[in-house]
């Protein structure tokens, strides 16, 4: 994956369009300090130099493991070497001036293979301000010949804590996490369907904890639980990538208290939007990273963000994983942007097979901005618990295959669905959904799929969309029904990003309006609606539909 730039996407994610709806773009940059030791670490080094210099490194983890390390130093791994086991140096940096893990030299990553001897390959617990960065990491049990059996509680960068503090200062950049033969334990299911490597019915605490890049919490006494939780603060993973690891590519989950024998502290199951006992992980930036679990048959989730205040996620490729692309449980103020999400199937049995799910306990929600193409379902919107609200606009969501939208919610929870372009080529039940409060204004609904199922209820509301296609439907209620060709560029055109060029954003583009087509200047105007469309384009007082305003 490239670093991150703006320049992966030109003109799609301009630099006002990475601000909108209060989004901002952070600006990460390399934790080098002035003051600190670097110490160098080679294949061919001992344990007795003393490791401060590339004529004289150390040679072994153990010996690194062994080390507490000062604010600003530099732990450099001599490039084209490997080791097998765990990393784990100790010590924690300060603000402004954290510990590094990376490389020096020329040629490929070091890499950290755990190969199941460990439960993580790298693992910084109770500790903070560190850096990781170019470096090659797996933890890949051999298989015993028995389809699942190799998997294990098993995770490449594990980041955590239980020693009741905020701990901050955390960047994962330009690393390569691949094959983790993590297990699958799912929060609920039924045991009746658990086979070796995927477990139902786990809860919350001893399900999802496995895969590439994992930062959660615990507690050291599940059942005397300390008054006060552990919280992860100022976390950022960018420029890497995350490939064919199990259960998940990157996951964000604070501790809850539900496994048999624990006292619950509801630090993560919060039970309304005010719940005092929430405390979520903050200030957590994903951006520039590709992910994909192609490879493996027992990959869920490419990111699980549960637990988060003030999050974005951006400029990521999300390629054939299993469950959900990018998810988010019990989040708060969270915005997914400029993100391509492709091929997402259901895998180690699990249920969904969604690009985005703003999910269970979720408020503030954003998802903006994004290509979310060829996966069973598109959008996911399951605000089950208390009155959460989302916000899904100028997306281009096309060929999927089971559902354009699946939307399952709560009577009190809201969605403003607006200015999205969606291009349904497969399937006969474009919306799925319960009865909460939907809005669906300025969208773009297109089928070359005859009289596809679109959803209706008390508390839907359709107002301002054009229908097109192959005998569009449109629902009763509908205020204000534009019909016809919406007159786009090249719809069949498509386009998927790779690992070196980062999300295809300019694929979205082929859904570009002609300005003879019935969607210009059809819309109305929407409040507080972000300002700018898919490529960046100021939005006029009297919008067109979709997600692209024309070129005129």
């Amino acid at each position: 994956m490239k670093r991150f730039s703006l320049s992966h996407c030109t003109a799609v994610t301009s630099a006002l369009a990475l601000v909108a709806g209060g989004a901002t773009l952070l600006s990460v940059p390399a934790a080098q300090a002035s003051t600190g030791t670097t110490y160098y670490v080679s294949a061919s080094g001992s344990d007795s130099n003393s490791g401060t210099s590339t004529s004289s490194p150390w040679r072994s983890l153990a010996k690194v493991d062994a080390t507490t390390f000062q604010p600003g130093d530099r732990i450099l791994f001599q490039s084209g070497d490997s080791w097998k086991g765990e990393l784990s140096p100790k010590g924690s940096g300060v603000s402004g001036s954290a510990i590094t893990i990376g490389r020096y030299g020329s040629g490929a990553k070091p890499s950290f293979a755990g190969a199941g001897t460990v439960n993580s390959t790298v693992r910084l617990w109770n500790q903070q301000y560190w850096t990781v960065t170019d470096i090659d990491v797996s933890n890949n049990k051999p298989s015993t010949g028995t389809a699942g059996a190799n998997l294990g509680d098993f995770r490449g960068i594990h980041i955590g804590g239980d020693n009741g503090r905020t701990l901050s200062g955390f960047v994962i950049d330009g690393v390569d996490v691949h094959d983790v033969t993590g297990v699958d334990n799912w929060v609920g299911g039924h045991t009746s369907n658990n086979k070796p490597g995927i477990n139902f019915q786990m809860g919350w605490d001893r399900a999802k904890n496995t895969g590439g890049i994992v930062f959660n919490t615990t507690v050291p006494n599940i059942a005397s639980p300390p008054s006060t939780p552990t919280i992860l603060n100022d976390i950022t993973i960018q420029n890497s990538s995350v490939k064919n690891t199990s259960w998940g590519g990157i996951v964000l989950k604070q501790y809850v208290g539900d496994a048999p024998g624990a006292a619950a502290t509801g630090w993560g199951l919060r039970t309304s939007a005010s719940d005092a006992k929430y405390a979520p992980f903050t200030h957590v930036t994903i951006q520039g990273n590709y992910i994909t679990q192609q490879g493996t048959s027992y990959g869920a989730n490419g990111m699980l963000l549960d637990d988060v205040r003030n999050g974005v996620v951006q400029n990521n490729l999300v390629d054939r994983v299993g469950t959900s692309g990018i998810e988010t449980d019990y989040s708060d103020v969270v915005t997914i942007q400029h993100n391509e999400v492709t091929g997402t199937t259901v895998k180690a049995g699990g249920s969904d097979s969604n690009a985005v799910d703003t999910d269970m306990g979720t408020t503030n929600q954003i998802v903006q901005y994004n290509y979310l193409h060829n996966n069973n379902v598109g959008i996911l919107a399951f605000q089950v618990k208390f009155g959460g609200n989302s916000i899904w606009r100028y997306n281009v969501v096309a060929n999927n295959s089971k559902n354009a939208l699946q939307l399952g919610s709560v009577s009190s929870s809201t969605a403003q669905i607006y200015n999205n372009t969606i291009y349904n080529t497969a399937s006969t039940q474009m919306w799925l959904m319960t009865a909460s409060h939907y809005t669906f204004t300025n969208n773009i609904f297109y089928t070359t799929v005859a009289n596809p199922t679109m959803a209706t209820g008390s508390t839907i509301v359709y107002k301002n969309n054009l229908y097109g296609g192959n005998s569009p439907t449109v629902p009763s209620g509908e205020s204000h029904a534009i019909r016809g060709n919406p007159l786009f560029a090249n719809p069949t055109a498509g386009g998927t990003g790779t690992q070196a060029s980062g999300p295809d954003l300019n694929a979205g583009l082929n859904w570009l309006i002609a300005g003879n087509s019935p969607a210009v200047r059809a819309g109305i105007a929407i409040s507080n609606n972000g300002g700018v469309d898919y490529r960046g384009a100021t939005v006029p007082s009297v919008p067109d539909l979709g997600a692209l305003q024309h070129n005129g």
